[in-house]
């Protein structure tokens, strides 16, 4: 081979290298944007939502709060002692 086409075919290798380099490059760059229209109608909505006021509650409505009434506390049989002796002098009964 000689230098001279060994020469034109490293230019030319580069030459197609950058022609496709710049074929890449401005597609990239030349690219659509592509608005996303639902998302904008949305967004739009949104902002321009106002919600409308509540409406005072009638004061008729709330019930006055009425606490139950406290617990009695246990009663203890005044005859306690007498009921565990009856109960230790019962038969034990054997289960299978």
């Amino acid at each position: 081979m000689s230098i001279a086409r060994i020469t034109f075919g490293s230019i030319a290798s580069k030459a197609s290298l950058a022609a496709r380099a710049q074929v890449v490059r401005s597609i990239a760059t030349t690219s659509v944007m592509n608005k996303d229209v639902v998302q904008e109608l949305y967004l739009k909505e949104l902002k321009g939502y106002k919600p409308a006021p509540a409406a005072k509650a009638d004061e008729s409505a709330v019930k006055d709060l009425k606490l139950p009434p406290a617990p009695a506390a246990p009663t203890v049989d005044a005859d306690l002692a007498e009921q565990l002796a009856a109960y230790d002098k019962e038969p034990e009964e054997a289960t299978q």
